[in-house]
């Protein structure tokens, strides 16, 4: 888990924690953590274990309200994440409403914006987003070309939800080039949930698949149903 921490995940789920249980009791919990594992390698189990010990026993209900299953075991992200209160993404939620509203993409107050904000426009647009919308931003924004890949992965991710056609070979290129496993899980799962979608996956995974991480593709081969084998 610590590894992972610079992720975004891993960044608010130690956030949620903290706003619940309040920071005179969290700040502590985090000086333990490294003053006991600081230097050596440690994994998920071992750090499960010391937040129970540490933290969660010390209040019923605890685990299960914060739903750290979900959080460290289950794609995306929770429900009860902590809110980021940010005046810049506020700013973003107001071109949101303006999109909505019918403002062309083109006409968005965007200048300046750091990849943050774009995360957190592609991320917060309503679902699902028609062809006809997702062309607009597209020729507004050039999201399919994009060279950010936390911003190219959300926006593929919608065009796979949209049927957004365009976008298709710079899915392919991205799962074929790219093998986080942040970027490939929620790309994979979601072009899993249609017969069609899946059938595109495997096409594209088997020659993806020698470029992954060992970790990366057995995650695929359990998401697709697929063995190298078969």
């Amino acid at each position: 888990m610590a590894g992972d921490i610079a992720y975004e995940k891993g960044s608010l789920f130690l956030r949620t924690i903290e706003e619940e249980v309040g920071r005179a009791k969290f700040d502590p919990f985090v000086r333990a953590w490294f003053d006991r594992h600081a230097f050596r390698s440690m994994n998920t189990a071992q750090f499960v274990a010391f937040l129970r010990e540490n933290l969660l026993n010390s209040q019923p209900g605890l685990e299960e309200k914060l739903r750290i299953h979900e959080w460290i075991y289950e794609p995306g992200v929770p429900s009860n994440e902590a809110k980021v209160h940010s005046t810049a993404f506020a700013q973003v939620e107001s071109q949101i409403q303006s999109l909505t509203q019918g403002t062309p993409a083109a006409q968005l107050q965007t200048t300046g914006w750091t990849t943050n904000q774009w995360v957190h426009l592609l991320r917060n647009l309503p679902e699902p987003l028609s062809v006809a919308r997702m062309a607009d931003l597209d020729a507004a924004f050039h999201f399919t070309r994009s060279g950010n890949y936390e911003i190219l992965n959300i926006w593929l991710l919608r065009a796979v939800r949209s049927g957004y056609e365009p976008a298709w070979p710079a899915v392919e290129q991205f799962l074929v080039s790219q093998g986080r496993r942040k970027f490939l899980r929620p790309l994979y799962t979601e072009l899993a949930k249609t017969p069609a979608g899946a059938d595109r996956a495997l096409g594209i995974y088997k020659k993806a698949r020698p470029g992954y991480h060992p970790l990366s593709q057995q995650m695929v081969d359990e998401i697709l149903g697929w063995s190298p084998l078969s």
